[in-house]
């Protein structure tokens, strides 16, 4: 007979000394060929064992997550196999693929909680700010758990988790500076209900260039008119006395320091982290040489006028270079002005989680800015919806074949209501 061993052909076969495994040079003994028998049984049997059970998540032996560690307990409970926990885990999934998109600053309230335990939202971060996320629970709802992370959605398409809410923290806040596709996932316990009011804003991701002053100190724009049109205004303007501190916006290193034309006596930092270098012109005078590292709030140099600035009042040329795409508008990165936040009612008309009517033919659509571009479909009078969320002017709801999508405010009517028609 043959036994094949790593693609090695070799025969078995009795001798007056036994049964002997015979490769070409060597011999092997029958203790040892069937300690090798053994061996690939006991591994085929494990194989099969594992690949016929259902297997714990690696991220569930060793949790890291608030979420993960709330896995973990289900999985030890055996609460996979109840048929209220197979939905809890199968929707925490399937709200990575939801599509619905928003805009910071918005707010929205959610219901999680039966055959919707989890929702999830779409959204990028306006370049030069950082978000801002703010859950609050409803106070009759405040014993419910709440879970949320943040994923980035990769260029194939698959989330990957890249944040989530500290159980000892009310807000988490992110700066992505590559323009990704964010998505915010929340979920309530098994079992549980929940309220949950969901506020996103931004903040600037730079300190303010000079010292002691702010944005009502601005005094020219980016993308005004230079040179009689020739060129455009790369940068903004801030006006301050000859002589005022110019601070590092970010901590970074210098990577230039020198004289020309129309920036006068200039320095450029390379910010920590980011793809930005941050361009500081019309110096009166300069405090830092170039390989120097500096942290927010160092002092870089003295606001003058120099350059092509020496017939004007002095000021700052604040400018913002992307690596790789040229200068972009310094206004956002340091705009500390307080967002206005949509408002929620204060208290809801119709129950979330409840299915209702709408009384007249209304839009869906795919974000809460209800455009035109974003029209998901038209849904008929009478058709029935389920009320998942409401905003300020909508709601987010559910159709009937599982179609999710935001409404502007419509009539709408429970179905006790029509039976009394």
């Amino acid at each position: 007979m043959f036994v094949v061993f790593k693609q090695k052909q070799y025969i078995l076969r009795n001798t007056s000394h036994g049964m002997n495994l015979l490769p070409p040079a060597t011999m092997v003994t029958k203790t040892q060929v069937m300690k090798l028998l053994f061996r690939c049984l006991a591994v085929a049997f494990a194989v099969i064992y594992i690949s016929s059970c259902k297997p714990v998540p690696v991220s569930h032996w060793f949790p890291v997550t608030p979420q993960e560690h709330y896995e973990q307990e289900l999985y030890k409970a055996k609460q996979e196999k109840t048929i209220a926990g197979q939905t809890w885990f199968r929707v925490s999934k399937q709200v990575l693929n939801d599509t619905l998109f928003s805009l910071a600053p918005y707010q929205e309230r959610f219901f999680l909680g039966d055959s919707t335990p989890a929702q999830s939202i779409r959204l990028k971060i306006p370049e030069g700010r950082k978000l801002v996320i703010t859950p609050s629970k409803n106070d009759e709802d405040s014993l419910s758990k709440l879970v949320l992370e943040l994923y980035r959605i990769k260029s194939n398409g698959k989330p990957q988790r890249i944040e989530y809410l500290k159980a000892n923290e009310n807000t988490l806040t992110i700066a992505d500076h590559e323009g990704d596709t964010l998505l915010l996932r929340l979920q309530t316990g098994l079992n549980e209900t929940l309220k949950v009011s969901l506020a996103l804003t931004t903040l600037p991701t730079l300190t303010f260039p000079i010292a002691s002053y702010g944005m009502q100190n601005l005094i020219s724009f980016w993308g005004a008119q230079r040179d009689g049109g020739v060129r455009s205004h790369e940068g903004v303007d801030i006006k301050a006395p000859r002589g005022t501190p110019v601070v590092a916006s970010d901590n970074g290193f210098i990577t230039q320091t020198g004289t020309n034309n129309l920036g006068g006596k200039i320095v450029f930092l390379s910010a920590n982290g980011s793809p930005y270098s941050i361009y500081y012109a019309h110096l009166d005078s300069q405090l830092v040489s170039v390989g120097q590292r500096v942290v927010r709030g160092d002092t870089l140099g003295l606001v003058g006028n120099t350059g092509n600035a020496i017939t004007t009042t002095p000021h700052l040329h604040f400018g913002i270079y992307a690596r790789g795409s040229g200068a972009v508008d310094p206004f956002p990165f340091i705009n500390d002005k307080k967002e206005k936040l949509p408002g929620l009612p204060v208290t809801s008309r119709w129950l979330l989680g409840d299915s209702v009517r709408i009384k007249s033919k209304t839009n869906l659509y795919l974000s809460p800015v209800f455009s035109n571009d974003e029209k998901i479909r038209i849904i008929p009078k009478n058709e029935t919806i389920r009320i998942l969320g409401e905003l300020a002017k909508g709601y987010r709801v559910e159709l009937a074949d599982g179609t999710k999508g935001y409404i502007p405010t419509v009539g709408l009517e429970s179905d006790k209501q029509l039976s009394k028609k």
